[in-house]
Parts: structure tokens; C-alpha cells; sequence
């Protein structure tokens, strides 16, 4: 899934999102790369890089100034916000985390404060993970929040999901979903597919969604600069 964020204050920019399940390889980043350069992506969030600590160089591309990671080993985990060359970006602070599930990186776009949320999440129940990533956000009255990742989460539990059963109890759900209230931020395509299914995987044979792509935005920014001019696809 990837998201395009058209502002005019900042610029035209493209925002994507990606669980790209392993770019060790050669191959496999070029082929990346190349679908990401297709959709004039300007801000990447990567999950499941699979890039080791002393391999993160790896991800440097003569189409991007800026790269920042959290990577965990050559087999799991890692993830990375990538800036091309064209985004006038100033960083002011950055946290990583040693396990490679999050990424927390602000700064101002043309005087712009911006916070970017790249999360990995756990492939258990674990709601505590999401309020300790949470609870490391700056404070959201002086930034504009763009949270991206595969939360290993669903959340709606009847649009998010193939199966007529009931929904199973999934703590993470729930407080996903408390924490977009607390924090007031919007699902930016349930916004514009209220009613619509799709997921980026599901278990065949217990139809239960296991992976799916958010994208989500503080309301304010979304309300000032976004309303008319998002486009997921």
C-alpha cells in the first residue's frame, strides 16, 4: 500500500508504506527500489528489512539523502524511512530501537514540523508494545504525526477481516484503537474506502487477516493540508 500526501506548504510529496519481507539481497532491493522510483515515492516506510547493524548501508541509494533505520538481523525484523533527495528535510531528533520493530524520526519540511512512525509490529498479542512506542512521540501540539507500518493488527474487526465469525479477542486491537483516539489521529483509506475490504495478506484457511499496511495521520494536519488531496492506492 502506499499513501500520496499532496501539501501544498511542503510540496507535492508522496508517502509510502511497504512491508518489503527481506531486502538482504541484490536483487531483491533493486527490484524495490525500482517500484518505489515508480511511484515517485518521496518518504518510504519500510518494515521487515532484514539488514543487520553492519550492514545499513545497504539501503543507501543515489535516490535518497536521507536513511534511517532500526535493523535487527539478516532474518528478521527492521525498519527504515527513507527521504529522497527532493524533500528539504532538517532533522531534529531521531529513536531507534535494537529489536527493529519501530522508528521514530522528526524534523521540518519547509519550516514544517513533521514526525514520522514507522512500526513493525509484534506476530503476537501484545498491547503494551504499542503504548510504550506511543508514549516516546513527541508532543503532537508542536509536530504533525505520520504514522506508517504493518501492525501485524487489525482494526476494525469486521472490515478488517474475511471470516463471518466472530472476531477473536485481540487485546492489540482495542488499544490500537484507543491510542488513535487519545492521540486524535485518522486511518487515512478508511477515510476514503469506509465500507471497502482489502488486506495486504490473509491465512487461507482461518481467513483471519495477519498482516495489514496503516497509514495514519494526526487530524489536524490532515484537516489544514491533506482533506482534498490524499490519495491511497
Amino acid at each position: 500500500m502506499a499513501g500520496m500526501v499532496r501539501n501544498n506548504p511542503v510540496g507535492a510529496l508522496t508517502f509510502a508504506t511497504w512491508n518489503a519481507n527481506g531486502m538482504g539481497s541484490q536483487v531483491k532491493r533493486g527490484k524495490v527500489f525500482a517500484h518505489l522510483k515508480s511511484l515517485s515515492a518521496d518518504i518510504i516506510f519500510l518494515q521487515e528489512t532484514h539488514i543487520k547493524p553492519s550492514d545499513q548501508c545497504r539501503l543507501k541509494s543515489k535516490w535518497f539523502s536521507d536513511v534511517y533505520q532500526s535493523t535487527f538481523s539478516s532474518e528478521a525484523r527492521g525498519v527504515a524511512i527513507l527521504l529522497k533527495k527532493n524533500v528539504l528535510f532538517q532533522l531534529s531528533d531521531f529513536t531507534t530501537d535494537p529489536a527493529g520493530r519501530y522508528l521514530i524520526v522528526s524534523g521540518n519540511i519547509n519550516n514544517i514540523p513533521i514526525t514520522c512512525l514507522n512500526i513493525y509490529g509484534p506476530n503476537i498479542d501484545d498491547p503494551d508494545f504499542f503504548w510504550k512506542v506511543f508514549n516516546l512521540l513527541p508532543d503532537l501540539n508542536s509536530t504533525n504525526l505520520i504514522c506508517g507500518g504493518d501492525y501485524n493488527c487489525y482494526l476494525d474487526p469486521y472490515l478488517d477481516r474475511m471470516s463471518s465469525r466472530p472476531p477473536p479477542c485481540i487485546n492489540s486491537v482495542g488499544t490500537l484503537n484507543n491510542l488513535i483516539r487519545t492521540y486524535n489521529l485518522i486511518d487515512i483509506w478508511r477515510i476514503q474506502h469506509p465500507v471497502d475490504k482489502e488486506y495486504s495478506f490473509f491465512h487461507m484457511y482461518t481467513k483471519h487477516i495477519l498482516e495489514l499496511i496503516i497509514s495514519l495521520l494526526t487530524q489536524s494536519y490532515y484537516q489544514m493540508w491533506c482533506k482534498q488531496n490524499i490519495m491511497i492506492y
